[in-house]
């Protein structure tokens, strides 16, 4: 199976695991969705829908909640 890098750097998995390097980043409780979005740039990742798509993933699996623009790891 081939895979592009386009499409491996557009998957939930990998937003998802963008995001989680950047809550462990920033070593604190809570880290904003503005904080994530702007680490999420920097990777290449600049729409609004994939960083929908990683929070999304990694509460369906029960790894992250948030409330308004505050996203937290659960423990």
């Amino acid at each position: 199976m081939i895979v592009s890098s386009s499409m491996l750097r557009s998957s939930a998995m990998y937003i998802g695991y963008q995001i989680l390097k950047e809550i462990q980043k920033e070593n604190t409780d809570r880290v904003s969705i503005y904080d994530i979005s702007k680490a999420l740039k920097t990777v290449g990742i600049f729409g609004s829908r994939q960083l929908m798509i990683g929070l999304s993933f990694l509460y369906a699996v029960g790894i992250v909640d948030f409330e308004e623009a505050m996203i937290w790891v659960k423990k």
